[in-house]
C-alpha cells in the first residue's frame, strides 16, 4: 500500500475566506449605516415639514371661514396660535417625530397677506417668512417658539 497518495476532503470555508467575508461586511456596515441614519432623519423632517403646512392651510381656512376667536382675528393682519395635538387644527392630533411624541405648537402670523409661521416642539423647529419655501432644510435644532398668538381656533 501506498501512503503518499491522500485526498482532502474539503468541506466548509477556511479561516481566510471567513475574515475576507466579515472585513467585506464590516466596511459595507461603515458606509449604509449612516445612510441609513441620514434617510430617517430627512423623512422625519419631511413629515415635520408637511405638518406645519397643514397648520398653516388650517389658519389659511379658519380665517377664511370665520372660526377664528379673539380681538384681532377679523383684519387681514392677526396672529393665530397653532397646536398639532389639537384635533380643531388637524384631523388627527399629529406628534413630532423628532421629538419623542412632543406637540408642534407656535404660530402663523399673517400681515398684509404675507404668512409667517414659528413653530417649535420644544427641539426642532421652523422659522419662516415664506410658508411657500419650507422645506427640510428649514427645520433646525432650537429655531421656532412657542408663544400665544392673539387668535384661537373657535
Amino acid at each position: 500500500m501506498k501512503k503518499g497518495n491522500k485526498k482532502m476532503n474539503k468541506k466548509g470555508f477556511t479561516l481566510i475566506e471567513l475574515l475576507a467575508v466579515i472585513v467585506i461586511m464590516g466596511i459595507l456596515m461603515l458606509v449604509a449605516i449612516p445612510a441609513m441614519q441620514k434617510y430617517i432623519e430627512n423623512s422625519k423632517k419631511d413629515k415635520f415639514v408637511s405638518t406645519v403646512k397643514e397648520m398653516v392651510d388650517a389658519a389659511r381656512n379658519a380665517h377664511a371661514a370665520d372660526e377664528l376667536s379673539g380681538s384681532d382675528c377679523t383684519d387681514d393682519n392677526y396672529t393665530v396660535t397653532i397646536d398639532s395635538s389639537s384635533l380643531k387644527i388637524l384631523d388627527k392630533a399629529v406628534t413630532s417625530d423628532l421629538n419623542k411624541g412632543k406637540a408642534i405648537v407656535g404660530n402663523v402670523s399673517v400681515n398684509n397677506g404675507v404668512y409667517t409661521v414659528t413653530v417649535s416642539d420644544g427641539k426642532y423647529g421652523i422659522a419662516a417668512t415664506d410658508v411657500t419655501k419650507i422645506t427640510r432644510d428649514n427645520v433646525k435644532s432650537g429655531a421656532g417658539s412657542q408663544s400665544k398668538g392673539s387668535c384661537s381656533f373657535k
